[in-house]
């Protein structure tokens, strides 16, 4: 089995085309962005460089979003395990793009694999997919949870200038941390993130819209979901 410590790669130059998400905002979607993001100290799209992929080691959105609101974690999306209603239909957004959010901690010295920039949550976005880590035997990824994952990187690619670098949560802090763990197929995701092939046959780009990062209206077993 491949090792989550290793799993790193950086975006080529040839940028897909921008499509929106299938995605909605889960009922503690404003709650989290107020409460468990902060500024990100600069504008998003100059600062956002690095997608996080992230495991929950739990068994459904409602785990992880209870664990965050126990404890000072967030991502910006949750993908939906194949138990869960909406598997398969969309991811739940989670925290406002415009924040960062809290899915890695901030003592961790991310220079080694990213390169000098800010704090990893300020020029970062998460993505936590719901999978159980092996806590009760294999637990393998859907394949749909495999393409929506693809899917947002792809999304963020398109969107943000300056975002290069899909890292593990593991690799960014192998002595605590093993997401997505090693049933994740690394490859064939990273394949379906350069390739494009993760977008839908005959995909019509649109323009992106500099106003789509979210804000909200108004300025653990297994380690669960935490940063």
């Amino acid at each position: 089995m491949a090792d989550p410590k290793t799993f790193q790669f950086k975006l080529s130059s040839d940028r897909p085309p921008f499509l929106p998400l299938a995605e909605r905002l889960h009922p503690e979607f404003h709650w989290l962005t107020r409460n468990r993001a902060r500024s990100r100290g600069r504008d998003v799209f100059e600062v956002i460089d690095t997608v996080v992929i992230h495991a929950t080691a739990g068994f459904a959105t409602g785990h992880a979003i209870d664990t965050w609101k126990k404890v000072k974690a967030s991502a910006h999306w949750i993908i939906p395990d194949e138990a869960e209603a909406a598997h398969g239909q969309f991811a739940w957004a989670t925290v406002g793009e415009a924040k960062a959010a809290f899915h890695v901690r901030d003592n961790v010295n991310a220079s080694t694999h990213l390169g000098a920039g800010p704090n990893v949550n300020n020029r970062s976005l998460g993505i936590e997919i719901v999978n159980s880590q092996g806590i009760r035997g294999r637990d393998p990824y859907s394949p749909w949870q495999l393409e929506a994952c693809a899917r947002i990187v792809l999304y963020a690619c398109a969107k943000y200038p300056n975002l290069k670098h899909v890292i593990s949560h593991a690799r960014l802090d192998p002595g605590r941390r093993t997401d997505p763990g090693a049933e994740f197929p690394w490859d064939r995701f990273k394949d379906m993130v350069l390739t494009h092939s993760a977008l839908p046959p005959g995909t019509i780009a649109l323009p992106p819209t500099p106003s789509t990062p979210r804000s909200p209206p108004n300025p653990q077993p297994g380690n669960c979901c935490e940063p």
